[in-house]
């Protein structure tokens, strides 16, 4: 994908996060929580006495190591546009039409959606398609 098209795709995702509905983010969140490989540690009295639970801790590895490498990459190649088009399409979840009580996994998905399709060119195959996973399955193709 040349850098042009690159960036209209960047830009008519991110116009396309600001017009989701929300049944759209709800399924975003739920897809990429379960993604995410989420797991909530069980309470315990070891936790209790150690002042509780951290929270949900992400276990998908692969998910994890794509996400810091298109930042590591992007980073080194100087593309600080594709790093703020993330964050740009992250608040347009944010502050869009679906009011959810928590939008996180939606605005995660979307931020790892728009960074993998504005660095494309610096991700292996499987990268972009981990990165792009859930916009894909909610949203169709990117």
């Amino acid at each position: 994908m040349s850098n042009e098209n690159s960036q209209a795709a960047v830009q008519s995702m991110i116009d396309r996060a600001g017009r989701i509905t929300a049944d759209e983010a709800e399924a975003l969140d739920v897809t990429w929580k379960a993604d995410e490989g989420i797991v909530v540690p069980e309470p315990s009295a070891s936790l209790a006495i150690q002042g509780g639970a951290d929270g949900r801790m992400v276990t998908n590895a692969d998910l994890l190591a794509a996400w810091q490498h298109a930042l590591e990459a992007a980073g080194a190649a100087g593309r600080v546009d594709e790093i703020e088009a993330a964050q740009e399409a992250g608040r347009a979840v944010k502050h869009s039409d679906a009011h959810l009580r928590d939008r996180a996994g939606a605005e995660e998905a979307v931020r790892s959606a728009v960074l993998a399709t504005g660095v494309r060119d610096l991700l292996s195959d499987d990268e972009y398609a981990t990165l792009t996973a859930a916009w894909r399955k909610v949203l169709g193709e990117v």
